[in-house]
């Protein structure tokens, strides 16, 4: 999760029951792409910073996979449970609670990556550019900067329109989303309950084009910048609705 432009509405009710809504992601898929980008990348990282990392599965995972790591997140009710989820697991992880524009971690990494689009939900252009400059300022020459986001694609086919009201279901909840074609940001008004209580959210994220999100990169300082159609290493299609971007510290 990073910065948006309404952070007092965003990952703040949920945050509490964030893993339980997640718990369909397919983390372990996750990590393994990852993995097969850093190799396609002919990157071999031992320390890595999760940028907006949430709760830190992943960080979990890459930690349990060998890998030193650090994350970070402006919510601090994820990070809050972050350290929580590590402090019981006994892993070594070091978060921080900060905006992905501002953030310092007093350390430099191999690799930073950040994942579930989270990235999108930075709406203000030059705040992304100087989230991408604070990344590259946090990874050594010749370092790994992976990212996914969704494209403007995944939002005009009503991606965010989405719910699980079964009755089995712990969290229950529905989203519905508003896209704005001329800004480009896609509002979702999002309902859950839990236990009989009701509680709201507003996510808003933007889709930044290919030639604006390589043009920050560039001027950020990285090279050798590629993208994919999510999940493989092919080319971006017309009805990709995610990409990710893999990027070296210059």
């Amino acid at each position: 999760m990073s910065s948006t432009e309404n952070p007092t509405t965003s990952f703040t009710a949920v945050a509490p029951f964030y893993d339980e809504l997640m718990k369909q992601v397919p983390y372990r898929m996750w990590v393994g792409y990852y993995l097969l980008l850093l190799s396609h990348q002919n990157a071999h990282p031992k320390t890595i910073l999760d940028v907006c990392c949430g709760t830190g599965t992943m960080c979990e995972m890459l930690t349990q996979e060998g890998y030193e790591m650090a994350g970070v997140d402006l919510a601090a009710e994820m990070i809050r449970i972050a350290k929580k989820k590590a402090s019981r697991k006994r892993l070594n992880i070091h978060y921080e609670c900060a905006d992905a524009a501002e953030f310092e971690m007093g350390d430099t990494y191999d690799a930073a990556y950040s994942f579930f689009d989270s990235l999108n939900n930075i709406l203000d252009a030059d705040q992304l550019q100087r989230a991408f400059i604070q990344v590259a300022k946090h990874i050594k020459p010749g370092g790994s900067f992976i990212f996914d986001v969704n494209t403007a694609y995944a939002f005009e086919t009503q991606l965010f329109d989405q719910e699980d009201l079964k009755q089995r279901s712990k969290l229950k909840y529905k989203w519905n989303g508003d896209w704005d074609p001329e800004k480009r940001i896609i509002t979702v008004n999002m309902k859950f309950w839990r236990n009989g209580e009701e509680f709201t959210e507003t996510h808003r994220q933007r889709a930044y084009t290919d030639e604006e999100l390589i043009g920050m990169l560039v001027q950020a300082g990285f090279k050798d910048i590629q993208r994919f159609h999510s999940y493989t290493l092919n080319p971006p299609r017309f009805k990709s609705d995610r990409l990710h971007y893999t990027a070296i510290k210059a």
